[in-house]
Parts: C-alpha cells; sequence; structure tokens
C-alpha cells in the first residue's frame, strides 16, 4: 500500500502537507477533493491499481476504485491509465486525507514525466490533487 505523495503546492489558502502525504485542512466544514493519478504499467498484460482514501489514518468506507492499466505495448512503449475521482468530505479542523493505491503487480506504479523539448510541453506529475472548501 502506497500514498500519494506530494512535492508542490500551487494555492494552499491555509491547506497543508504533512509527512509528504497527508493534506490537511485547518478549519471545519465540507471539502471538494478531486485529484488524478497517471498510472504506467511496464508488463506484458494488463494490471489493476486500487484507490482509495484514508481519513486521520482510517480507511473511508466506500472510497476504493479499481482501475485497469493496460499492457505496455512493445519495450519502452509502457500501458497509461489515468485514474480521477471527486469526493465530497465533511471535516473537522485539522483532518487529514491520504489518497492510497496498491497495484496487483509490481510492474504498475505511477510515474512523473519531466517536460519534453520536442514537442514542447510542460512536466507531466504522477498526481494532482486538488481540496477547496465549498461549505
Amino acid at each position: 500500500v502506497s500514498q500519494s505523495r506530494y512535492h508542490t503546492i500551487d494555492v494552499a489558502d491555509g491547506i497543508t502537507i504533512a509527512s509528504g502525504s497527508r493534506i490537511t485542512v485547518p478549519n471545519a466544514g465540507k471539502y471538494s477533493l478531486q485529484f488524478s493519478i497517471q498510472f504506467k504499467n511496464t508488463n506484458n498484460a494488463q494490471d489493476d491499481a486500487t484507490v482509495w482514501l484514508r481519513i486521520n489514518g482510517v480507511d473511508l468506507a466506500n472510497s476504493a476504485t479499481q482501475y485497469t492499466v493496460p499492457a505496455r505495448k512493445s519495450a519502452g512503449i509502457f500501458g497509461y491509465n489515468v485514474a480521477s475521482l471527486t469526493f465530497l468530505l465533511d471535516l473537522a479542523a485539522n483532518d487529514y486525507v491520504e489518497i492510497v493505491w496498491i497495484p496487483t503487480a509490481t510492474t504498475v506504479t505511477i510515474e512523473h514525466l519531466p517536460a519534453s523539448v520536442s514537442p514542447a510541453y510542460p512536466a507531466i506529475p504522477s498526481v494532482i490533487a486538488t481540496v477547496a472548501q465549498v461549505a
């Protein structure tokens, strides 16, 4: 089981990252959590990855979703799948949320790709998470 780890915060607005994976909210309220994870498969067969949430270290009931990551096409041409979900969470002040995942094979990982010059595009994060207080 792995927790998604975060290295960059674009706009914090009081939300912090603790221990690299704990998205911590400053105030009680309802929060929208949206995320995407880029899975990579280097195996010749398709494999799965299951993603779910933990709040304050406890698995959130009914939050898991299983994603199938396609097999690689050939050496160097891997299978990719982007997992994307949105949750509405009722959190207390200083609660933290973690996005957790486990693959069915060690060949499934999450991958960050650097920016490219030709063709030009920006870096591709392995995980993008957006948290906003909505009420």
